[in-house]
């Protein structure tokens, strides 16, 4: 109840005092308006752009799949050429002999090789794993040594791993693709029109301001649009390969095809981006609260232990995989921000702060 009387005082400064309960409620819907049209704008300008965002969103999947590639294959194979075999040795089947040595003059030798030892390995996978080794055991031929050699590092024969057309883009209903590139545009218009929006959001919360309070609010304005790319930027670098890694490796083990659908991998990949952005929004919501005298250093360190817990209880309903190791890079950050501007209040002006003792 006291945050929201300081909050109610603030904004009533600078030729706010008159206004009453209803006439805030009407400033916030105009805000709001103002939000959503924004947003709206972004959004039809990221529709246009919809084919990039969805290869930069699918990029991390590529990589995870290379590297699970690579992690099953010789020292001396290529994971590319690997891929590139598993798709000829599939494509070359049924082929007249003509066409077949048409295309095979159009790959390199290392790739026409590793497809060829595919043809023993696909042969042996259709036995017991215990005479798979014995199979390939009988003969010398170069293509057989390859495929001993691929079969012991657990190659993994399955050809839509890392393929031009991976299987996430898989659409299941006749609609799904447009609907999509809708969510698509929303999220991405979301974080275009992010400087705007937040700039919005700090103008109702800190009306009527006066010049150095102005200077306050732009500058968290362009803090915060730094932090939330940079969140951004750190949930799609750091934070997804490893969750999308983690799920990929787990399933492949229980010996699960990973032929995810495209619909909930974006709900999935974008949730987790957009989250990390929002989180690193913290200090941008504390340090104008603390500089005009909402927050003080004293209830923040009375907060301390509600924000460890609540840091947890947040990543918990918000993270999109229920791992403890997303939960957990979701959690620390959100804390050790709060821990930073804790840090930080000792430096708040002095008449902000006594602003707020009398509240």
């Amino acid at each position: 109840m006291s945050f929201l009387k300081s909050m109610i005082e603030v904004r009533q400064k600078g030729g706010h005092a008159e206004m009453s309960f209803l006439e805030h409620l009407e400033e916030l819907r105009r805000t709001l308006v103002s939000m959503g049209a924004v947003t709206l704008l972004s959004m039809l300008v990221c529709f246009g752009f919809t084919s990039s965002l969805l290869g930069l969103l699918r990029y991390p999947v590529e990589q995870v799949w290379l590297e699970h590639e690579r992690q099953h294959l010789p020292s001396d194979v290529s994971a590319q050429d690997w891929v590139t075999a598993k798709e000829l040795q599939a494509a070359r089947v049924g082929l007249p002999p003509e066409l077949r040595d048409d295309l095979e003059r159009r790959f390199p030798t290392t790739v026409l090789a590793l497809a060829d030892a595919l043809d023993y390995l696909r042969a042996a996978a259709t036995l017991p794993p215990e005479q798979q080794s014995d199979f390939l055991q009988r003969g010398d031929a170069e293509p057989l040594r390859l495929s001993r050699a691929l079969h012991a590092a657990g190659a993994d024969l399955h050809v839509g791993q890392g393929s031009s057309e991976p299987r996430i883009m898989g659409a299941f209903q006749p609609g799904e693709a447009f609907l999509l590139s809708v969510q698509l545009a929303f999220f991405g218009g979301v974080i275009l029109a992010s400087p705007i929006l937040l700039y919005l959001a700090l103008r109702f919360i800190l009306p009527g301001l006066l010049e150095h309070e102005k200077r306050v609010l732009f500058c968290s304005l362009g803090w915060g649009v730094l932090l939330f790319l940079f969140g951004c930027a750190f949930a799609y670098w750091a934070v997804l390969p490893r969750v999308l890694a983690f799920f990929y490796e787990y399933s492949w083990s229980l010996g699960i095809a990973n032929d995810w659908r495209i619909g909930y991998y974006l709900s999935f990949a974008v949730k987790l981006i957009l989250v990390f952005g929002l989180i690193f929004e913290l200090p941008v919501v504390l340090y104008p609260l603390m500089r005009f005298g909402i927050l003080t250093r004293q209830r923040m360190r009375f907060m301390r232990p509600y924000m460890l817990v609540g840091s947890f209880a947040a990543a918990l309903l918000l993270a999109p995989a229920p791992d403890p190791g997303t939960m957990l890079l979701m959690a620390l950050p959100l804390y050790l921000l709060y821990e930073l501007c804790l840090l930080f209040a000792k430096d708040v002006p002095r008449d902000a702060q006594s602003n707020s003792s009398s509240v």
